[in-house]
């Protein structure tokens, strides 16, 4: 008796020939069943010819002598019993062309919905045999002579199917079943030898259409709402009244689509990365109206243009919409021509200042907006209470009032305080939620230390009540603003102010004791990488500028402001034009900028007017009187340097020098002192050169009468013992 194929013999059961691997279960629907078990028949039966002489196959000689091999082959079926068995399981068998109630996503719904012929549905039956059995692949790398071969081919195909010529639209890539992922081509080599396979994730949902499944992927960002009642439409079924803009939005894709649509989605802030649990609140309100779920690419999986189809054709096949997240993603003209072909929904995001493309396919735009203070500061209550968490209501109220961030971000923050320990004190509840927020400004700013203390500011008394003044306003603009409803009036808008005087007088100091007493992290705007020459980019520069700042409360500190926030000209070319539009643009931004911002110049009388109108706070740093220099002296000489020897009265009487000079002054002497001895003194002789050097840098030489008053000063003399020379 003939080898039977794979423990296949007359007589057997149709149930006990069907799966290679005994562990494998059938699938449940019988119309991919039934396709299965043509393909697996097929396939045993092309092995019985092959095997017919029980030597090695000559594979280009069988293919050549087809035709004229055709009566040899039908009198073998009919003569073999194990090919006389299969054959005649092959003829009983006649899978239907078409499934009855073919549940959405399923083999049957595919053959339907794409209406295959009967070679097309071989070659996808062909396919997800190979996908789903190993046991499928070996026999098919047999039947093409190469055991490494294991995936279908068209040619393959052509040999087992009856008519080889109702396969000739499948060798376009543009079929369908290639175009929506069904049946993805390797390109080795020509279209008729080139492997064709099945992803795994399609495979899988022909196994179960209608159940729930693992998509590793995927996940489900919104879902599905239950079938609404008889007479009762979706919107009557959802949980929650959605907005207007969100209705209306759901309106137009009330119905499945028959091409590719995309829908934006404006996220609040550019920092904010479009994901899942950013984005599920508004989706899920979507959901609820036009009754498909919603899937997201995990942020856990490389996106590639395999990851990309898949997740398309999985989508399509059960009817949900795609969101893609914007991590990772190509650009946009890339995955738009990746997933035109698919009649799916897309949710993608947008930036700011990013026009989204604008056709036939593009839906208004989804914004999603970072929640309200009121809003925030409830799911702050909320968060703590879940994690029961203890925290002063005011300090509760001052992150919510400077931090911008949703509930995802907030839920975030909760859990990683409730895993540490210690009381939630307003110090520990910033610092959590600035390393959340890790605002992303780029390379327009720098992040600055702040190095001072509210005590190493030396001011006069009135320039001293002014700075005070700023601090108290950063300390309760929250409350004022929450509170005494003055938010409402002026958009939650926070402080600009103006830091003018003299280089060295101490303007940038001021700025990082603000930020040091505020607890707010302060970033050094680079105005090099702001202005652009280009129409337009300076514009752009400023508003990514802004959008990043404004996530969290922080301190922009503008440098030479007068260089940005210059006069307007008079209009008399095109480039002056758009010069005046950068300073308009900045002028409202301002207006709207909900942090603190700081300009500091040595030229104030060049900054535009309207510029002045919008600070709050404008504070001169003149040169420093007598009283303020010695302070500052005292100030700059470390409490390690020994200065006993210098007369402090006298260098803040004869010498009118700036903070900034001083510093310098004391760093130069301390090196030089240094140079001479190991001691850590401060010698008169080693001041004075400083002096000299810091004179003659900036360009003031010192006088007679200072030298002199230096030299021969009788309390000096008899302080020192010596006279100081300066040469």
């Amino acid at each position: 008796m003939r080898k039977t194929i794979s423990g296949t013999a007359p007589g057997s059961r149709p149930d006990e020939r069907f799966p290679f691997s005994p562990s494998l279960p059938a699938p449940r629907d019988a119309f991919t069943r039934s396709w299965l078990v043509q393909a697996i028949l097929r396939m045993r039966r092309e092995l019985t010819w092959l095997w017919r002489n029980r030597e090695p196959v000559d594979l280009l000689a069988e293919w050549l002598q087809r035709d004229a091999m055709a009566e040899q082959r039908r009198k073998f079926f009919a003569e073999d019993p194990t090919a006389g068995y299969l054959d005649q399981q092959i003829r009983e068998s006649n899978p239907p062309l078409r499934g009855r109630n073919a549940a959405r996503g399923g083999f049957a719904w595919l053959v339907r919905d794409l209406h295959l012929s009967q070679a097309e549905i071989f070659m996808v039956a062909l396919a997800l045999a190979a996908a789903r059995d190993a046991g499928a692949g070996n026999l098919i790398g047999t039947l093409q002579g190469d055991p490494k071969r294991q995936l279908p081919t068209l040619g393959l195909a052509q040999r087992l199917w009856d008519d080889p010529r109702d396969l000739a639209p499948l060798s376009s890539p543009a079929h369908p079943l290639f175009a929506r992922g069904i049946l993805r081509c390797t390109n080795a080599g020509t279209e008729w030898d080139s492997p064709i396979f099945m992803p795994i994730l399609i495979a899988r949902m022909f196994e179960k259409p209608s159940g729930r499944m693992h998509a590793p992927e995927l996940e489900c960002v919104a879902e599905a709402p239950p079938k609404p009642a008889s007479g009762e439409t979706a919107a009557q079924a959802a949980t929650a009244v959605p907005d207007l803009e969100l209705e209306l939005l759901a309106g137009r894709m009330a119905h499945p689509p028959h091409a590719m649509h995309v829908v934006p989605v404006l996220i609040a802030f550019t920092g904010n990365a479009l994901d899942a649990k950013r984005a599920a609140p508004a989706l899920r309100g979507i959901a609820a109206l036009t009754g498909r779920p919603i899937y997201g690419i995990r942020q856990s999986v490389v996106i590639s243009p395999a990851t990309l189809e898949s997740s398309a054709a999985y989508c399509w096949l059960s009817g949900a919409d795609l969101m893609l997240p914007s991590q990772g993603l190509t650009h946009d003209s890339g995955w738009q021509n990746l997933l035109r072909p698919y009649p799916i929904y897309v949710f993608a995001a947008i930036q700011q200042d990013e026009a989204p493309s604008v056709s036939s396919q593009t839906l208004p735009t989804l914004k999603i907006p970072s929640p309200d203070f009121a809003q925030r500061r409830a799911i702050w209550h909320d968060e703590f209470a879940i994690h029961k968490i203890e925290a002063d209501p005011d300090a509760i109220r001052e992150a919510a009032y400077r931090f911008r961030i949703d509930g995802a971000a907030i839920s975030d923050v909760a859990a990683a305080l409730n895993r540490t320990t210690g009381p939630v004190t307003l110090h520990r509840l910033i610092a959590a939620c600035q390393q959340q927020v890790g605002v992303s400004i780029g390379s327009q700013a720098t992040l600055v230390s702040p190095r001072f203390d509210r005590s190493d500011l030396i001011l006069d008394p009135e320039r001293s009540a002014q700075f005070d003044e700023l601090l108290a306003a950063m300390r309760n603009i929250s409350r004022v603003h929450a509170e005494w409803g003055t938010g409402h009036v002026w958009g939650d808008s926070g402080v600009s102010a103006l830091f003018a005087g003299a280089p060295g007088t101490g303007k940038t100091m001021a700025a990082e004791v603000l930020a040091g007493e505020l607890e707010m992290p302060m970033y050094h705007v680079d105005l090099s990488q702001i202005l652009n020459k280009y129409i337009g980019e300076t514009e752009k520069n400023l508003r990514k500028l802004f959008d990043a700042a404004e996530q969290a409360e922080v301190v922009l500190f503008f440098d030479e402001a007068d260089s940005l926030f210059g006069q307007r000209t008079q209009v008399r070319s095109s480039t002056d034009r758009y010069a005046n539009m950068d300073v308009g643009y900045l002028l409202e931004r301002m207006d709207r900028f909900r942090g603190l911002a700081i300009l500091a110049t040595n030229r104030k009388k060049d900054l535009d007017e309207a510029f002045l109108r919008r600070i709050r706070f404008a504070i001169d740093f003149p040169l420093p009187s007598e009283p303020e220099r010695k302070a500052i002296w005292l100030k700059c000489i470390p409490p390690q340097v020994s200065a006993e020897g210098i007369d402090l009265d006298i260098l803040a009487r004869e010498f009118a020098l700036s903070g900034g000079n001083i510093r310098s002054i004391v760093l130069n002497a301390c090196l030089q002192a240094a140079s001479a001895g190991r001691d850590a003194v401060l010698s008169s002789e080693a001041v004075m050169n400083a002096i000299g050097r810091e004179y003659e840098k900036i360009g003031r030489p010192l006088t007679r009468e200072q030298k002199i008053q230096w030299q021969l000063d009788p309390g000096h003399a008899a302080a020192k013992g010596s006279v100081a020379v300066i040469r």
